[in-house]
């Protein structure tokens, strides 16, 4: 009798194992859907990142008042990573701009006034733009979507 409960027990947690297996595929959807196949990666200074298809080339870049380039590029994490290259000096360490999101396009640059301005890209998740605004002084805001009002 002990040999059928273990039995039983063991296919159980291969089962749970087997369905837990699979995290792009939504609990109700298990049966018809189909992971999201992975971007292509590219890597240029010193990062690695998503390209290609909605990705584009996968670079943005910012050209600041005083010289300075800030790029923006979906990291193989999905989440928005940042640098920048000063007119007079080396490249600033890879920055991630936070948050645990799922970027499916290459960063936008909306509402630019100066310094200031608005990244975004689009969310699996959500399906909708995920945006988070720069002040001229170079702070950051938090992440904000049309979808959800700021306020």
């Amino acid at each position: 009798m002990s040999r059928i409960k273990t039995a039983a027990v063991a296919l159980a947690t291969l089962t749970a194992l087997a369905l837990g297996a699979s995290p792009a595929v939504a609990a109700g959807d298990r049966d018809t859907a189909q992971p999201v196949p992975r971007p292509k990666t590219c890597n240029a200074s010193g990062g690695a990142f998503f390209c290609g298809g909605d990705y584009g080339d996968g670079k943005t870049y910012v050209t600041l008042s005083d010289g300075t380039k800030q790029l923006f590029v979906i990291g193989t994490d999905f989440n928005v990573w940042t640098t920048w290259f000063p007119p007079k000096g080396g490249q600033a360490p890879w920055m991630s701009l936070g948050g645990d999101h799922d970027f499916a396009n290459k960063v936008k640059i909306t509402n630019r006034k100066g310094n200031a301005f608005t990244i975004g890209a689009r969310s699996f998740t959500i399906g909708a733009d995920l945006n988070r605004d720069r002040d001229a002084g170079g702070n950051w805001g938090y992440w904000w979507t049309r979808a959800v009002p700021r306020g």
